[in-house]
């Protein structure tokens, strides 16, 4: 078996090799060998129903033909084609077996097959090799197989929407290189793996499995063809005509184009679309296209007869169709005020009249609106400005067509209210004990739709002490601070504690001077 020039050191693993699978041969069971011909039983069978299957889709083709030579004979062509090349193939594939089995068992020739149980010696792992190794058998299959295969994915006229066809053919028919065991050996050729070193009982399996891959690539590509002798038939039982416009809504000034056309028509016969005025519409790619522009809003209709010349003889449709020109309007719905506030989300929903949600597109002259859900969108203003435009525009027909406008006012966020617990409105009574639990002072924003948090960035407490002086201390947060409560458990019932200059910060970034806040000790 040869396998190019090797070095005395490659020959002798070569050789070591072949002894170590001659001696792995002979411990080859009987029960693995007889599973080999409940397989090549199994496959001949397989092949068989395909053989059959084939038949009828010959037949098949062969009575398209008989009943128009002209629409079918390219593909009964291409089948015949088809039928010779698998019969030569499988015939080859056979050739090989015969000639394995005859050499030491021609009993087991019957009929010109090989019966795979009446060979006596199915352990026999040189007769094989001998055949398709040194005798090149199995080269010659190798190409054999590569020419069929390529012949029958060239019929496939387009190949990106039979890429599964093509692909199936590939792999029942591959002869792929198989990769070495072992890092910087070279690559088993396919010959070499499929019959050298095996018993004769997993060859003649083998190439029983490749003969029922024939039959199957052929079943495959019969069936493409005959799929394609009314591919390009235009057969129909209803013809209705049909009015496709881009759009029933038009704006003023905007242009309504629409279609007409039979709902199964033949693009290589041209109707003739008359209106009902008289005028005869142009005609693209076998539709009548009808172009109208009007100024004025209100409801429009529009028909006539739609005529087809089929084989002498004339269909007419007649056809009727309405639409409505509107205004171009825009909805711009502020969801909670009619003013923009900085530092929140402000939300708005946008809609177009006679566009679809998807199609319409905001814009805002200063700050930022960004999309949350079909319709609804979140403004952030800018924090300088005093007014902000949204502006509406819809994709109709690839332009972008302005819908309508609204200007909002931009304003700060309202101030909120200094608050102690228990002291609601800036002024109110706590025992001794609450005041000294107090812990902070909040900013509340009351009456406001929109849930904006401010804190409290700092603070004075100023108590008027024993004799009349006037003590301060403030905070740097919005917490009192020790010195502070200090203050508050030294005091008695009926004094008076004044919170002052309380400063507040919100999410637009404004510092606030709030109100103060009285409290009296009872």
């Amino acid at each position: 078996m040869a396998h190019g020039k090797e070095t005395p050191r490659q020959k002798m693993i070569g050789m070591m090799y072949l002894v170590l699978t001659a001696m792995l041969a002979l411990n080859v069971s009987k029960d693995v060998l007889d599973a080999f011909v409940i397989v090549d039983h199994g496959l001949n069978q397989t092949t068989d129903n395909y053989a059959s299957k084939n038949e009828g889709l010959y037949g098949k083709i062969d009575f398209e033909y008989a009943q128009n030579q002209a629409k079918a004979g390219e593909w009964k062509a291409k089948a015949d084609s088809v039928k010779q090349m698998s019969e030569d193939l499988f015939a080859f594939i056979n050739e090989c077996k015969v000639q394995i089995v005859e050499i030491n068992d021609p009993k087991a020739i019957i009929d010109g097959e090989v019966e795979l149980e009446e060979v006596k010696k199915k352990d026999d792992t040189d007769t094989p090799a001998q055949v398709m190794i040194v005798n090149k058998k199995g080269d010659e299959l190798e190409e054999r197989i590569d020419a069929f295969r390529e012949k029958m994915i060239g019929m496939i006229q387009n190949p990106e929407e039979y890429r599964g066809l093509i692909e199936s053919i590939e792999g029942n028919l591959a002869t792929d290189p198989y990769p070495a065991e072992k890092v910087g050996d070279p690559d088993v050729a396919w010959p070499e793996h499929n019959f050298e070193h095996l018993p004769l009982a997993s060859v003649i399996t083998i190439l029983s499995k490749l003969q029922a891959d024939v039959r199957n690539v052929e079943s495959d590509m019969v069936s493409y063809l005959l799929e394609q002798v009314g591919a390009r038939d235009f057969k129909v039982n209803v013809l209705e005509a049909v009015v496709l416009p881009n759009s029933n809504v038009v704006f003023k000034g905007q242009e309504y184009r629409a279609s007409v056309f039979l709902a199964a028509y033949d693009s290589t016969k041209a109707p003739e679309v008359v209106l009902n005025n008289g005028q005869t519409l142009k005609v693209e790619g076998g539709k009548g296209i009808y172009t109208s522009t009007s100024n004025t809003a209100g409801e429009r209709s529009w028909g006539g007869v739609l005529k087809l010349d089929n084989d002498g003889q004339i269909i007419e449709r007649e056809f009727q169709t309405t639409y409505r020109v509107t205004e171009a309007n825009a909805v711009i719905s502020p969801t909670k005020m009619n003013v923009f506030y900085r530092g929140v989300a402000n939300p708005v929903s946008i809609s177009a009249s006679g566009v679809p949600e998807s199609a319409v597109s905001p814009r805002i002259s200063a700050g930022n609106i960004r999309k949350v859900s079909a319709g609804n969108y979140i403004v952030q203003p800018g924090p300088r400005e005093t007014t902000s435009k949204v502006s509406v525009y819809a994709n109709v027909e690839g332009k972008q067509s302005f819908m309508g406008e609204m200007t909002f006012r931009v304003m700060n966020l309202p101030d909120p209210t200094a608050q102690v617990k228990g002291i609601p409105k800036g002024t109110g009574f706590l025992t001794l004990g609450d005041l000294t639990r107090l812990q902070k002072v909040e900013a509340i924003a009351e009456d406001f739709l929109f849930e904006v948090d401010f804190t409290v960035t700092n603070f004075k407490v100023n108590v008027v002490a024993s004799g009349g002086i006037n003590i301060i201390e403030e905070s740097k947060s919005e917490n009192f601070t020790s010195a502070q409560k200090e203050l508050f458990r030294n005091m008695r019932a009926g004094q008076r504690v004044f919170i002052e200059d309380v400063e507040a910060i919100g999410p637009d970034g404004v510092k606030r001077q709030l109100n103060g806040i009285t409290i009296k000790i009872r």
